[in-house]
């Protein structure tokens, strides 16, 4: 007997033993019991949905327990959220108490005397249902207990938990009770959870999980098919740029409409979806040859040649795409992302808003790549950096006036690295900031030296990458190593690039000033290669002007790159700025520079890169020691 039910008879000293014709109404109890905890609904028990008071067991009691069926029916009339209907052995409603009505929609008025079938149950499950029923009441198993889906009075539809029991009535006829629990809310989260755990939350896209899962599924049907799949890696130009300019809220807004883009430019049946931050991929499917990929891709190109109007800014964004061809480039869905993100880093390497195909060449590069990575975390405590030395020579004089210092990597693995190739990952990983110490620390202590023992107007200029700026503690660290060197601000210059300007950040403004208030010179290096604004000289607290090589390279044979030299020294000099030519190699490049003026060179004309032992000889030998 439901335990609910013995409790209320002990407390009024009776057995349960003195109303066994209540077993089997104390058995449909349990069963809505039962029902309430499969519902896994947690917001109420059962003792208080169903308010059986003293009064109402004793009354079961009362005229020696006769009409405890309708005793016990008024009783589930007081449960609120447990629907309960009773019906006959012909399936029609012989009891529907109020949660059935809010459930359901029909009064119990309108549903006293409807089939079942007729009443709730969808038409599609009408006989399976029917038929159900019918064996169970002759005997056979009986219906078990499930979540369903209902109809209400409006045509609507309800997800139920749904449990079932059966009793003879004082006519020892059989008649079956069900017990409905609403679990619309649960169902509802529980799709929520699901939609959460598959789709990006900003763009409503497919996530990485899903995407991932729906190219497995579609190598799965290529393998059959004998069909191409192609994968498209997608990455915004320029998009971080814009993020930490305009802020996070804009670059949301960036996001969601390059959603939008992407998916009007694709076929019907193709998937795009959003791997995280502003990379995308889009699956193409069902194709014949790899060239079927390139209209999908320069339709995408052409899209973003469209500015994005956001917020009253007009803000333009090209895109990179990487292009992976299932089964010639790779044979798992990771291997074809990790291919189609190696031709998107080729295709941004290319100039950005283009596309490129994968090549076995890109995998040798990306494997580089993340080898390098891996040495680098390790390489300054393993003692592998070394800083060296190229003299900068005053033009009117031919002396060396200075040396700019420069990393050098030699690692036991990869073996001498190439700055070009491992300081964009320091910068990107975060690592240059504890390499740019480490180079300033060494230069001055070495500046430091030569100032005692060769040359006390010695200068040293030290690059400054844009990572470093980012470093709230990079003008207490100059300013300490600077006193603990004992070199002067005077003879330290640093150097800083166009590129790094072109963001406008407040922080680097404030750097650029605090630096120049320690009377620090600063330079701007590779001038003439980014978009050389003459705003950037009139604005930041420069005092030098450093041409790029590429212009030195080509100055002899070249003669609009002769006269850009010469405006440049012109401008220069009009400001106040010294200027220093880099990449000198030739005595006639080095004759043209002093005509035109030039204050300072350095290139392997005078001195290749060098370590400072042999820096220290080279001044030695000027110094006529």
């Amino acid at each position: 007997m439901h335990s609910l039910l013995k409790r209320q008879l002990r407390k009024l000293g009776l057995s349960t033993d003195q109303a066994p014709e209540l077993s089997q109404w104390s058995a449909l109890l349990e069963r809505i019991n039962q029902s309430y905890e499969s519902a896994d609904d947690g917001r109420y028990t059962l003792e208080r949905s169903l308010s059986i008071s003293s009064d109402e067991i004793r009354g079961l009691y009362d005229e020696k327990l006769k009409n405890s069926e309708s005793r016990f029916k008024k009783v589930f009339q007081n449960a609120e959220l447990i629907a309960v209907q009773g019906y006959d052995k012909n399936h029609r409603v012989n009891y529907w108490n109020p949660a059935s009505e809010r459930l359901y929609g029909y009064t119990a008025d309108e549903a006293v005397g409807q089939y079942l079938e007729e009443l709730i149950i969808p038409a599609d499950m009408r006989e399976q249902v029917s038929a159900g029923i019918d064996a169970w009441l002759n005997g056979g198993a009986a219906i078990p207990s499930s979540e369903v889906t209902l109809c209400r009075s409006d045509g609507s539809l309800v997800e139920v938990f749904s449990s079932h029991v059966l009793i003879e009535n004082m006519n020892n006829e059989p008649e079956m009770y069900c017990i409905d629990i609403d679990i619309t809310l649960r169902k509802q989260f529980e799709e929520k959870i699901l939609h959460q755990a598959h789709y990006d939350s900003l763009t409503e896209l497919p996530n990485r999980f899903l995407s991932l899962d729906r190219l497995n599924q579609l190598l799965g049907e290529a393998e059959r098919s004998k069909d191409l799949v192609a994968v498209l890696f997608l990455d915004l130009d320029d998009f971080k740029r814009v993020n930490d300019t305009l802020g996070h809220e804009v670059g949301d807004k960036i996001l969601i409409e390059t959603a939008q883009r992407l998916i009007y430019g694709l076929r019907a049946g193709d998937t795009v979806g959003r791997l995280g931050g502003d990379e995308f991929i889009i699956l193409l499917s069902g194709l014949v040859d790899p060239g079927d990929a390139q209209p999908i891709a320069e339709n995408i190109l052409n899209r973003f040649r469209k500015a994005f109007f956001i917020e009253g800014r007009e803000i333009i964004l090209g895109v990179s795409i990487g292009i992976a061809i299932f089964p010639w480039d790779a044979k798992t869905p990771s291997e074809l992302l990790r291919n189609a993100d190696s031709a998107m880093f080729h295709a941004k390497s290319q100039g950005r808003n283009t596309y490129e195909y994968f090549t076995k060449e890109m995998n040798r590069d990306v494997s580089k790549r993340l080898a390098m990575e891996e040495q680098l975390y390790s390489a300054l405590d393993n003692n592998e950096f070394e800083v060296y030395y190229q003299a900068k020579i005053d033009i009117s004089s031919n002396q060396i006036m200075g040396a700019e210092a420069l990393l050098r990597w030699n690692n036991p693995v990869l073996g001498n690295v190439s700055p070009f190739d491992f300081i964009p990952i320091a910068e990107q990983t975060g690592l240059i900031v504890p390499l740019g110490q480490f180079v300033l620390t060494e230069a001055l202590n070495m500046t430091a030296y030569w100032h005692q023992n060769y040359d006390p107007e010695f200068n040293i200029a030290v690059n400054l990458s844009p990572r470093q700026f980012r470093d709230s503690s990079l003008v207490n660290f100059i300013e300490t190593t600077m006193q603990q060197s004992g070199v002067a601000s005077e003879f330290i210059e640093l150097e800083v690039t166009e590129g790094m300007l072109m963001d406008g950040h407040n922080y680097i403004i404030e750097t650029l000033d605090a630096l120049n208030q320690l009377d620090i010179t600063i330079s701007i290096d590779d001038f003439g290669t980014g978009y050389s604004s003459l705003s950037y000289l009139q604005h930041y607290p420069f005092s030098v002007v450093k041409i790029d090589r590429s212009f030195i390279h080509e100055m002899m044979s070249n003669s609009k790159n002769r006269e850009l030299i010469q405006a440049i020294i012109a401008m220069s000099h009009g400001l106040k700025f010294k200027v220093v030519a880099e990449g000198v190699e030739t005595q006639e490049q080095l004759n043209h520079l002093q005509r035109l003026g030039c204050d300072y060179a350095q290139g392997y004309l005078f001195s290749k890169p060098v370590t400072a032992a042999q820096f220290s000889e080279i001044l030695k030998s000027a110094a006529g020691q």
